[in-house]
């Protein structure tokens, strides 16, 4: 009987330590399951870090250098300028250009359609081309208007304008930094201190903002917009004929 006993207590006992042995052989299956939470934060950090150095250095566009401004290579009949207008007080039809100087499709204006207006309407007298800030595609555009407007205060809209569209690139990438468009300042032929001391008046931002606010009353709600007389086009013309042809009409129904 005593020895009955003992074999089942020998038998609990070996029951016992194979309950336990499976118990310490799960935990250390899961235990070799769960990585530990520090690594994994840190990996992810590094993974951060690596994805913006790759954007700063290898996506997104370095900044051009202050000293790569280019000039205009077609500037417009300075002569025929009155501030940020172009042509005869007295020409009988007015275009108004409303546009934003990071707005690559009122580059393409300036350079393919404006060229042909000059010649064929605003040189004869027939028109008289009206330049409106609409300055809405961020922090540059605002610069860029703001200094145009300083360039008008010394009588040389047309000029800064101009070196303006000849160095437009990606919006808000450093095109339109402080130190370049002081450099297309001086190359204006502008009193740089004058036109510094402007730059620095909070009010010339505010006007950029009022004409914004008017071009939005009148109807503009992107660039380039057009007014030809009564009619409002949106985007570069399709067709230079096309426009000539409303210009005649416009012309025309006002008995030129």
């Amino acid at each position: 009987m005593s020895g009955t006993r003992r074999d089942r207590r020998e038998a609990e006992l070996a029951e016992r330590r194979e309950k336990r042995q499976r118990q310490r052989q799960r935990q250390r299956q899961s235990a070799r399951g769960q990585l530990p939470l520090l690594p994994i934060t840190l990996g992810v950090l590094a993974l951060a870090v690596v994805g913006v150095l790759i954007y700063a250095f290898v996506i997104a566009p370095p900044p051009p250098p202050v000293a790569d401004v280019r000039s205009p290579t077609q500037p417009a009949p300075y002569e025929l300028a009155d501030g940020s207008a172009l042509g005869a007080l007295d020409a009988p039809l007015t275009i108004e250009i409303w546009s934003d100087y990071q707005c690559p499709a009122c580059a393409q204006l300036a350079r393919s359609v404006n060229p042909l207006l000059i010649a064929d309407y605003v040189e004869p007298g027939k028109v008289r081309l009206a330049y409106r800030e609409f300055a809405f595609l961020g922090p540059e555009s605002i610069e860029a208007a703001a200094g145009v407007r300083c360039a008008e205060r010394q009588g040389r809209f047309w000029q800064f304008h101009d070196y303006l569209f000849a160095n437009a690139g990606a919006e808000n990438q450093g095109g339109y930094s402080a130190g370049r468009l002081e450099l297309m300042a001086r190359n204006s032929g502008l009193d740089v201190d004058q036109w510094s001391s402007c730059m620095a008046d909070p009010q010339v931002r505010s006007e950029v903002a009022a004409e914004r606010e008017e071009g939005v009353r009148l109807g503009v709600n992107s660039t380039p917009t057009l007014i030809v007389g009564d009619e409002m086009l949106r985007g570069v013309p399709q067709s230079y004929p096309d426009l000539a042809a409303l210009i005649d009409a416009q012309l025309e129904a006002l008995g030129e």
